[in-house]
């Protein structure tokens, strides 16, 4: 029998000054992002139940803004698959009071925009009324725009990682063409690894492992790979950790782009659609690292 649900907050009953920072797990850090990634891909409904399942897990007064986020999915979906005008509505509504406590950022989630958003589509939808909803402007519909909150203890483990002689040596076997070698090590070193760390090692287990089903002529298994790598590197591109993180992701948006064009045919492809060269350290395999 599931646990009761902790009981809802209204907006009025949130201490506004100052806002807690909801405590995230890397699981929840995980989901939330992938809800991020279904929105702004026009998942409406998958979105909501990404961020749902984050907001069962907490019950601090902030999870609020969760509820804004499903709310504003909501919203969408009844425009879109239900063509729903009062369902619109009325989360349009819902999700403005809640998401605007947390002006102007929260969660890595820029808000202020999505209130502009809200304030327009529900313009667009009374202007268009109950019968006239498939004509909405879809350009009204807002992207997410989403950074996850840094960690200041994050740029010395992640340095510290690329400087152990393990992860070098994976480093050297994906630079020299041994794709799955490279994953079997970087893989030992992702097991060690807690947190946002662990998120961090696991882009290159992905990545590498990718490229290994490119050469196997998987292609299927080759793009979910680097989708996902993709999707944990990009959570990294705005720290600067030695290894050019944002090259990485374009070699691998590269690598996709190739794969569409072929249309899933890899022959030869492997020699078309090369790995990044991963920069190896100076300093003996070590970067300089600030002591703790």
């Amino acid at each position: 029998m599931k646990a009761p649900r902790p009981g809802k907050k209204k907006p009025e009953e949130i201490r506004r000054a100052p806002l807690k920072g909801i405590e995230m797990s890397p699981e929840d850090w995980e989901e939330f992002g992938r809800g991020v990634s279904l929105f702004n891909s026009g998942k409406f409904w998958h979105s909501h139940e990404a961020w749902e399942q984050v907001w069962s897990r907490h019950d601090e007064d902030e999870r609020l803004f969760l509820q804004g986020l499903i709310q504003l999915a909501a919203a969408y979906h009844h425009l879109i698959a239900k063509r729903s005008y009062t369902g619109v509505m009325n989360n349009f509504d819902k999700a403005y009071a809640k998401l605007e406590v947390f002006q102007p950022e929260y969660l890595g989630i820029h808000v202020k925009p999505l209130l502009m958003f809200i304030e327009q589509g529900k313009k667009e939808a009374e202007r268009l009324g109950v019968k006239g909803l498939e004509k909405f402007n879809y350009n009204l519909i807002p992207k997410l725009q989403f950074r996850k909150p840094s960690n200041p203890d994050l740029l010395v483990e992640l340095r510290e990682i690329i400087g152990d002689d393990q992860f070098q040596e994976g480093v050297k076997l994906f630079n020299s063409g041994y794709h799955w070698e490279a994953h079997e090590v970087w893989e030992d070193v992702w097991r060690a690894q807690e947190g946002d760390s662990k998120i961090f090692v696991q882009g290159f287990v992905q990545m590498a492992a990718g490229y290994s089903f490119v050469n196997l002529h998987r292609p299927d298994s080759a793009r979910y790979l680097f989708e996902k790598a993709v999707e944990k590197f990009q959570e990294f591109d705005h720290l600067e950790c030695s290894i050019p993180i944002n090259e990485l992701v374009n070699s691998l948006r590269a690598t996709l782009a190739g794969m569409n064009n072929s249309v899933g045919n890899l022959n030869g492809s492997a020699k078309l659609l090369s790995s990044p060269i991963i920069p190896s350290n100076i300093n003996n395999g070590r970067p300089k690292v600030p002591k703790r």
